[in-house]
């Protein structure tokens, strides 16, 4: 149980460090002076939220492990 605590503690960070990430990155586009630099962070974000997308994906499946587990254990 600890170690799929520590998945979703690990995962739940990640998701908060690209959140952060991308809030930021939209928080610039406001400033880019350039169409340049304005394609560059919209880039830089899209990353991002592709990263967030493989995150929530790897969160649920940790999830639904653990309510499998759950409902074995019932069993």
């Amino acid at each position: 149980m600890a170690e799929r605590n520590d998945k979703l503690d690990k995962i739940s960070i990640q998701l908060n460090e690209n959140i952060l990430a991308v809030k930021g990155t939209l928080e610039l586009l406001d400033t880019s002076v350039t169409e340049d630099e304005l394609h560059d962070l919209l880039i830089k974000a899209i990353e991002r939220m592709d990263a967030i997308q493989e995150l929530s994906n790897d969160m649920l499946a940790a999830l639904k492990n653990c309510f499998d587990k759950i409902s074995e254990m019932k069993k």
